[in-house]
């Protein structure tokens, strides 16, 4: 209970501590929007992410998932793992990070770590629904969260219901598109043109970068297919 009571008072100093995080997919490629929270989506995709780096480096990842670097972390989605003494390995807020973790409970009685401890296993992804307070609040939220066992550690990677009730509004995309729409009801109309100008200058850049990353996949693809015919010809002359 005091461990609870803790991590809620501390969850807005969080918020005003200077930002270390990655708040991108970081190195690697996702397979979908780094927002997305279906569970065959980012989610999952990170915790293949997360076993490899603690197969490759325990130290290394665990620092890596606390500091939310290497692209272990987006704006409300991050890594947290709790090794087999209960004591949180990895989590983003110091309050956890640290400590015996097996009695936190949200406020409808929920034990979720020690229902997590207890079932997660190697090579498969669970799903739990549990309250908790999104980084920066002390409210605590509706989140599902997908975990694994990797090694001794107890890995988990959380979306809020919230944010996969509208998952449009939560990719970058999605924030981009509701400023967009919010700043131009707000703009003096001395400032129109300019705002317009703006608009279309951030529209033409977008395209640009879409038929570049179009190109090197086209180029990409070509040289696959190249490297597949020498190998076929090559094959054929042995």
């Amino acid at each position: 209970m005091a461990l609870r009571a803790a991590l809620l008072a501390a969850s807005l100093m969080c918020a005003v501590q200077p930002g270390t995080v990655a708040l991108a997919c970081g190195d690697g490629e996702a397979p979908t929007s780094c927002d997305d929270p279906s569970p065959n989506g980012f989610a999952s995709w990170m915790l293949g992410r997360v076993s490899h780096a603690l197969q490759a480096d325990p130290a290394k990842a665990l620092t890596e998932f606390t500091a939310g670097t290497n692209g272990f972390r987006t704006a409300d989605t991050y890594v947290f793992c709790v090794g087999p003494d209960g004591v949180m390995s990895a989590h983003p807020n110091p309050i956890l990070k640290g400590h015996d973790v097996r009695d936190l409970h949200d406020k409808t009685g929920n034990h979720f770590i020690q229902t997590m401890l207890d079932t997660a296993k190697p090579g498969q992804i669970a799903v739990i629904h549990y309250l908790f307070p999104k980084p920066g609040s002390t409210t605590e939220e509706p989140k599902t969260t997908y975990y694994t066992r990797a090694g001794d550690q107890m890995c988990a990677v959380g979306v809020y219901d919230t944010d996969a009730s509208a998952p449009a509004a939560a990719t970058p995309d999605g924030r981009v598109a509701q400023l967009r729409q919010k700043l131009d009801g707000v703009i003096p109309s001395q400032a129109r043109a300019d705002w317009i100008a703006f608009l279309e200058a951030l529209n033409a850049q977008g395209d640009a970068k879409a038929a570049a990353i179009a190109q090197a996949r086209h180029d990409v693809q070509a040289a696959a297919a190249a490297l597949d015919s020498a190998g076929s010809r090559s094959a054929g002359a042995e």
